[in-house]
């Protein structure tokens, strides 16, 4: 018994605590009142203290004072926490106060000798103003007296600029004035508009960012800006980030007003400036029709769903209602991830994960017997570079025996649609893994071509994804973190970025236009040089590059090439009706012609056949392949020898 008295003891304390807090602040308030009423009376009988203490103990202060009491409690004018103080606490005390004073002279107009008759308006309409004043400017004069000692003690706080001085500002700049966990002050706002600029904001001042930002920033050793803007365009938020970036500015943006929790902004949601934020893209425009009549009502299905590509394709096919997508991936820990992520779709029955390897033709065909896809987005892929390049036997498993599998079940079960996610990496191929994409993408084309084939078989070829797993990003970003080197592997190498929701985007859309046998290319915009990403990343994270961190060069790895290329010397494209997506021209291939060389490639994967003889008959299949910084180089110098 005394250990549960012991153990419960606590939360009673707490609510004792909050009773005398509750007490204590009625006792205030009804003390003010007491002292507002001799206020009157002194005024009203010329100061004179005898006659305004006669009064003062009389029974119409008793009455007064009995009915303020009730009026305060039944607007709870008592429970107030200091640091949230507004407009809601100062309405209840006019509420209450206004009432009770209304009573009160009503009260006296029914029992006149309550207070003399020449005086009793005078006195009531004194003791109404003088409480009001005493009351809201008790409560004001808390909440200065709290925000001045949390200022006093904010050395751990970091001076924040708001970028946005509307509703979304002002509601931010409250929320961290209230939140006191958290690390930022708010001191100043930038605007765009000239009308609110010398003006303020919840007591803020407000700012022209074009001509001021330097001088605010440089005066108010500002730390961080937030960006509460939700339509703010491309090119402005690209300016306004570069600017925070050259002053060693941290930049967060407030997330869009529909991911708020009931209408309120929660401070943990304000996110850190990705690198695609500092991308110029302009919104893709989609045939949403075109893609909803291609895969409503239909079964779908995904392989490599856990991955980043596969991940949002799920995602945004779910937008036009298919009647199953089938989510299939090897890896269990990102299937159970996505699983949880899409609860309810699974809940729904539109959502099926299945646990299964695209190498593994029985296991694959059991999943086509019993959900018949009508609809099939292969993006299962081994893609890491140096990784392939030590194993182009698994790559070949993966990525050209995993799509023979895929492709061949799609078309023996009369799938209407098969969309190969492919590389810019299988342009020129300098390595194992676009090698055997590219051998993919020849096997696919060439299904088109076989009598009796009713699969449309489209590809759709896409440089890096920003954010997707492997990629860069993540990785400077854990060397950023850590305050490690940043590790470039030269100083001029450069890549096609676009980010995943976009890629995914004109997948579904290429995939809705494509009839068959097309290789779709995307536009992937200007190339970025990875140094100046790692450049940009470390200012993001409010450092300086050479300064806080380093960035080091470890040189190109096995098959790394400088720059990427999206056509190869023999291929040109055509432009179709949507502006970010043409067709490549590329060399066909006849089904019968390459398949058995392809299943010779897959036969010497599974029956311990050396690399080299593995990677020499992939340079048979793809003649422009030519091994980069590689040990695989010798051969295309000893076919060169032979030709020669």
């Amino acid at each position: 018994m005394k250990s549960l008295l012991e153990k419960y003891r606590p939360g009673r304390d707490n609510r004792f605590a909050g009773y005398v807090t509750k007490l204590l602040m009625l006792g205030v308030d009804l003390s003010l009142a007491l002292l507002s009423f001799f206020v009157a009376l002194l005024v009203t009988n010329n100061f004179a203290f005898a006659a305004a203490g006669v009064f003062l103990l009389g029974k119409a202060s008793v009455l007064l004072l009995f009915l303020r009491a009730l009026s305060f409690v039944v607007f709870k004018t008592y429970l107030i926490i200091i640091r949230f103080v507004g407009i809601k606490d100062v309405r209840n005390v006019f509420y209450a106060i206004t009432s009770s004073s209304a009573a009160f002279a009503l009260l006296i107009v029914v029992i006149p000798e309550l207070l003399p008759r020449e005086q009793a308006l005078a006195i009531v309409l004194v003791d109404y103003v003088v409480l009001l004043l005493l009351c809201e400017g008790f409560r004001a004069i808390l909440r200065i007296a709290f925000d001045e000692l949390r200022r006093r003690n904010s050395g751990s706080y970091l001076n924040t600029v708001i970028l946005g001085a509307g509703e979304m500002g002002g509601m931010l700049e409250k929320v961290l004035k209230q939140k006191t966990s958290q690390p930022y002050r708010a001191i100043a706002f930038f605007d765009d508009n000239p009308k609110v600029w010398g003006k303020q904001l919840n007591g803020i001042p407000i700012y022209n960012p074009q001509t001021q930002f330097e001088q605010v920033v440089t005066k108010n050793d500002i730390r961080v800006a937030i960006i509460a803007i939700n339509q703010l365009p491309d090119e402005r938020r690209i300016v306004f980030i570069q600017q925070c970036l050259e002053h060693r500015v941290k930049v967060l943006k407030v997330p869009a007003t529909e991911r708020w929790l009931n209408n309120k902004l929660d401070i943990g949601a304000l996110r850190d400036i990705r690198f695609e934020d500092l991308l110029n893209r302009p919104p893709i425009m989609l045939d949403e029709r075109s893609i909803a009549d291609s895969v409503n009502g239909k079964v779908v299905l995904v392989t490599g769903c856990a991955g980043s590509i596969g991940s949002e394709i799920v995602r945004q096919l779910l937008r036009y209602q298919p009647r199953q997508i089938i989510a299939l991936d090897q890896a269990e820990t990102p299937l159970a991830e996505l699983s949880l992520s899409l609860k309810s779709d699974i809940t729904a029955g539109v959502l099926h994960p299945v646990l299964a390897d695209v190498r593994n033709a029985e296991a694959l065909e059991h999943i086509f017997q019993k959900y018949e896809p009508a609809y099939v987005f292969h993006a299962a892929a081994y893609k890491h570079v140096p990784i392939m390049e030590s194993f182009p036997q698994e790559a070949i498993k993966a990525n050209v025996e995993g799509t023979l599998n895929t492709a061949r079940l799609a078309r023996d079960y009369d799938a209407e649609k098969f969309v190969m996610i492919s590389t810019d990496k299988v342009v020129n191929p300098g390595n194992v893994m676009g090698a055997s994409k590219r051998i993919a993408e020849i096997y696919i084309q060439s299904l088109n071509g076989v009598p009796g084939n009713r699969t449309q078989f489209i590809t759709t070829r896409f440089g890096n994804v920003l954010g997707s797993n492997g990629s860069v990003i993540p990785i400077f970003r854990r060397q950023i973190e850590k305050r490690q080197p940043v590790t470039v592997t030269h100083p001029e190498v450069t890549r096609f970025f676009m980010t995943i929701p976009e890629a995914c985007q004109l997948v579904l859309e290429a995939g809705a236009m494509g009839q068959g046998g097309e290789i779709f290319l995307f536009d992937m915009g200007k190339p970025v040089r990875i140094k100046d990403l790692a450049e940009k990343m470390i200012q993001m994270a409010g450092l300086t590059p050479g300064r806080d961190i380093e960035i080091t060069y470890t040189g190109l790895r096995p098959g790394e090439k400088l720059y990427e290329e999206l056509l190869d010397d023999g291929e040109n494209s055509l432009a179709t009706h949507h502006p970010k997506i043409r067709k490549a021209q590329v060399r066909t291939s006849t089904h019968s012609k390459v398949l058995p060389t392809i299943e010779q490639l897959i036969h010497l994967s599974h029956n311990g056949a050396g690399a080299r003889d593995i990677v020499a008959l992939m340079k048979k299949l793809v003649p422009e392949y030519r091994s980069l910084n590689s040990e695989f180089s010798t051969l295309d110098r000893e076919s060169s020898e032979e030709e020669v």
